[in-house]
């Protein structure tokens, strides 16, 4: 990762022997990603693990403490605190449900402290990647307040409100793709719900939206994949086009309602649906500006998120950087 001229100063104002030196790590359903994360936001090293998830995930925080350990035994730095982003609600140390890896109320914090000897934070994966995307794919700060929201399969997202994350009481902080929305159909979410965001605005929602206009319209042919109703867009397809035009207005909708609430300076659109660059963020820009309340029209940025999948690792590691 590149460093900017103001980070390179501070490097060497600080000393590179000083300099705090964390882990950032994303649990996921088919690996664990390690990295060794300074305090500038520098990946110096990375690493992966498959996630065991037999038994319902239990030997997971096992095998973390044993490749942590290892490198804290070769490390010829200190390494003083671990960042963990999850796919699930976390409440203070404890994972309180992860499907996709087994758990349920897993204490995982206290589990890795006494493994480890070392602080923990745990955060949400999604929580994560905003705080990674607000600190590195930006100005390199994390202060004021920011919106994330990812479309991939789902809708992910979060909350940064004077440079906190928000979690909330329950650990469900940020959840804005459970938001609500008004339909004309009625579709079930993951989560039990009906119509909630994520139902129309997220990969499977927008290919939804598609097969419902061409089946409205006498159309025979059917969607499989985003990226061909964005090809489409480009081509100027008329049912490809509204689609599009639908799911961008209920993801303009739910964010004028959050903005409205914490009055951001930048909201941030990640996910696989942001690869579609101009063709999903110029009509999004348009959208919001006409629902966002009045006198916040030109006093916020949007834009993508640019880090990828190296935000969690870099959002986890800012928050354990917060304990040292």
């Amino acid at each position: 990762m590149e460093l900017t001229v103001a980070r390179v100063c501070t490097a060497i104002r600080r000393g590179v022997a000083t300099m705090k030196r964390v882990f950032g790590i994303d649990v996921g359903g088919m690996s664990v990603k390690f990295a060794i994360v300074d305090e500038t936001g520098t990946i110096i090293e990375r690493w992966s693990v498959p996630t065991n998830l037999a038994d319902a995930g239990s030997h997971i925080p096992d095998e973390m403490i044993s490749s942590i350990n290892e490198k804290l035994a070769s490390s010829p730095e200190p390494i003083v605190a671990i960042g963990a982003g999850v796919p699930g609600p976390v409440n203070g140390e404890d994972v309180v449900r992860a499907v996709n890896l087994g758990w349920g109320n897993m204490p995982l914090g206290n589990i890795l402290r006494e493994g480890t000897g070392l602080p923990v934070a745990l955060i949400n994966d999604a929580n994560a990647a905003a705080v990674g995307e607000v600190w590195m794919g930006g100005e390199g700060s994390v202060t004021g307040n920011s919106i994330f929201v990812t479309l991939g399969t789902g809708v992910g997202g979060g909350i940064i409100i004077d440079g906190k994350i928000v979690g909330g009481d329950h650990g469900c902080g940020g959840e804005i793709g459970h938001i609500p929305v008004v339909a004309p159909s009625e579709r079930v979410c993951g989560c039990g719900n009906v119509n909630c965001l994520e139902c129309y605005a997220s990969a499977a929602g927008i290919i939804k939206n598609a097969n419902e206009i061409a089946e409205k319209a006498g159309e025979e042919r059917r969607f499989t994949k985003g990226e061909e109703i964005f090809e489409e867009v480009k081509q100027g397809g008329a049912t490809a086009t509204a689609a599009r035009d639908m799911t961008v207005d209920y993801l303009a909708r739910a964010l004028a309602g959050i903005m409205a609430t914490v009055d951001p300076s930048e909201v941030i659109v990640g996910g696989g649906l942001s690869g579609a660059g101009d063709l999903l963020m110029v009509p999004l820009a348009e959208r919001l500006d006409r629902y966002v309340f009045p006198p916040m029209r030109g006093c916020y940025t949007l834009r993508r998120a640019t880090l990828g999948n190296e935000a969690g690792i870099l959002g986890a590691a800012y928050q354990a950087l917060q304990l040292v």
